[in-house]
């Protein structure tokens, strides 16, 4: 249930229409990510920049 919300306002951060603009034209990268308190680890969920 928390990956999905955190997809849901991802994408809602990535349509405002305020940010919407500047993640067209790359200057903001709005990326979703999942973090374990167990293993320690950070899952990227969505809107990873390429290299």
């Amino acid at each position: 249930m928390t990956r999905i919300h955190v997809k849901q306002t991802s994408a809602a951060l990535r349509s405002n229409r305020d940010l919407s603009p500047l993640v067209k034209k790359g200057s903001l990268a709005v990326v979703s990510a999942y973090y374990s308190l167990d293993s320690g680890r950070v899952e990227v969920l969505t809107g990873a920049p390429s290299a």
